[in-house]
């Protein structure tokens, strides 16, 4: 594997690796974060800023942000971010698990996941280092198409579906197939997400790298299925 990371709700000492620092996350499972992240509940990016002073000069720790803040629009929230010293942002928490009509309601809010995408453009023109977090094939093409070369595949079950984790694993190896068609020099990593179990490993295989879930606070939940 290329490269090798973790999720975090604040930055530890490693010896190797990236870490992507979610402090909205902290004391939360993995699949608890998934709805968590989905859902208008507390304040992501204020947690987030409140941190970012310990993130350090280091553009392999990526401040985790709500990138579809509609109360901090993204030339505020980058600045911000910017002047507490952060090199690296992805969009996690993320509406990306959000589709059907939820989504639609979003967009037109300006808080859907092409809002995201725009606000990761902006950093990336400023000089951070970029990561997307990407759930459907859509949203990869559209990250490829707004010039990001690292994306996070996360396998997640969408909502409104009557998918199960198997379908979101064997969605999450097409997403792969997808960023290797339409960006071939794209950084690809998979999410190891705890609760799938096995069931990733063709996932794994097929990316550049994984993603661990290393949020402190509670213990992972043994794998099912």
């Amino acid at each position: 594997m290329l490269k090798s990371g973790e999720i975090v709700d604040r930055v530890t000492r490693r010896s190797s690796g990236f870490q992507i620092v979610c402090p909205h996350f902290a004391g939360l499972s993995a699949e608890e974060a998934d709805l968590v992240g989905c859902l208008p509940i507390g304040d992501a990016n204020g947690a987030m800023l409140a941190a970012a002073g310990s993130l350090g000069d280091d553009d392999e720790v990526y401040a985790g942000i709500l990138a579809a803040d509609p109360f901090r629009p993204a030339p505020m929230l980058i600045g911000l971010l910017r002047e507490a010293g952060v090199r690296a942002v992805i969009n996690l928490p993320t509406v990306a698990g959000i589709t059907h009509g939820i989504a639609q309601a979003l967009s037109h809010a300006g808080a859907g996941y092409a809002a995201e995408l725009a606000t990761l453009a902006q950093a990336a023109e400023q000089g951070l280092n970029v990561m997307a977090v990407v759930v459907t094939a859509e949203q990869a093409r559209l990250a490829a198409a707004t010039g990001i070369r690292q994306m996070l595949v996360y396998p997640a079950v969408i909502d409104g579906a009557s998918s199960n984790r198997s379908d979101a694993a064997a969605m999450a190896e097409d997403v792969v197939r997808t960023i290797r068609q339409t960006a071939p020099g794209a950084t690809v990593l998979a999410f190891r997400h705890p609760d799938y179990g096995p069931i990733l490993a063709p996932l794994i295989a097929a990316s550049d790298g994984a993603v661990e879930w290393a949020v402190s606070g509670r213990e992972a939940k043994k794998p099912t299925g």
